[in-house]
Order: C-alpha cells, then structure tokens, then sequence
C-alpha cells in the first residue's frame, strides 16, 4: 500500500526533479519478466501483477543497493528501507507491486518491492524548452533546455508522472532531500528547469 495525494501550491519548476539513475555501469541492473509495456504499466500503477515479478541480476554488482535499475527504462526497484522511508515522511503518489529479486547465483534476494507512481500531472510542453547551444568536440550543437507541463494539471502528488504515456518519475524537493539525507543510491534528481534533451520536438 502507498499513499493518495492531497493537493498543494505548485513549487516551481525548479523544485520538481526528474527521478533518474546515475548512470554507474557497475551498479547491479536486473532484467525483470514483462514486456516492454507491461513495465509503464506497473511503473504508471496501471497494471497490479497477479503474482510477484521476477528481477533476475543481467549485468553489474552481484549484490543491489537501495534501488535497483532494471534493463527496461520505467522500472524502479525500491529496497524496504526506501518504502520505510517514503511512509515515514507521508509521501503521497505512490503504491508498491510484488517483485522476486535474484542475485547473479540465482538465489533469491528478500526485501525489495516495485515503484509505482499514481500521481499525475498534465502533459509535457516541449514548445516552452529554451535552444542553448552546447559545444562538443565535434562543434557546436544546439539542446533544448527545460521540462514543462500546465502546472494547473498537477495533482499535488510527492510522486508523479505525466499523463501521455512517457516513464518520466517526477518528485517533489522534500523527497529529494529525504533520498539524500537518507543516503539512497543509485539515484539521480535532475530539477525540471535544468533538464536537457538533444531532440527537436
């Protein structure tokens, strides 16, 4: 069980964060046993597994930290302290799935659940994203800077996701600065003002 969401003021886009991963190659990554769209499904909370997906170890660290990764993009793997701590500061727009972890021998890893996000927010906006010009070594290269949504469409979630059919984890900053004082791994938090994507919409 998660929690509901209960409305606020919009903080500003600078204080919501895209929930991400660092990018560590050496961080254990799972491969878990859905399809492709099975896992926005689960990750959107728009699908409850009749039984516990299984997330076999596929690359990195034999043994998983606080969150895991998986081979496909939407997925986070939260370990119990992650749910602990989501409880304890009464975060709102989340629920958990059952999920089996294995480590790389195949033997089971206890203590682990499935994210799933029921917070909601409207669509991107990709047309307020600014074109900056990056310099790269092979010359110079335009991004295009920023992630925007009618802040009218926000539910008031900690946690939540656009209403298209995107992966994108948003957070609010208070989790953010639980999931560092906490010491969470694997994770990154990118705010939505600062957010860069290399293709033209």
């Amino acid at each position: 069980m998660g929690s509901k969401s209960i409305s606020k003021p919009f903080p500003g886009f600078d204080k919501i964060f895209l929930l991400g991963e660092p990018g560590n190659s050496r961080a254990f990554r799972g491969d878990m046993d859905v399809t492709s769209d099975e896992a926005f499904a689960l990750t959107r909370a728009e699908m409850q597994p009749p039984h516990p997906i299984t997330v076999k170890w596929t690359m990195g660290r034999a043994q998983p930290v606080e969150v895991i990764r998986t081979t496909l993009v939407a997925p986070f793997i939260v370990a119990d302290s992650v749910v602990q701590l989501l409880r304890t500061h009464g975060f709102t727009g989340w629920s958990l799935y059952g999920v089996s972890v294995q480590d790389k021998q195949g033997q089971m890893i206890p203590g682990y659940s499935g994210l799933a996000i029921t917070g909601r927010c409207g669509n991107i906006d990709w047309s307020q994203s600014i074109e900056v010009p990056r310099i790269r070594p092979a010359g110079i290269f335009p991004v295009w800077k920023g992630f925007f949504f009618d802040p009218a469409s926000w539910d008031g979630s900690d946690f939540f996701m656009p209403a298209e059919y995107v992966g994108y984890k948003l957070v609010v900053e208070a989790v953010k600065t639980a999931f560092e004082r906490a010491k969470i791994r694997n994770v990154r938090f990118t705010p939505l003002d600062q957010f860069e994507r290399s293709w033209r919409v």
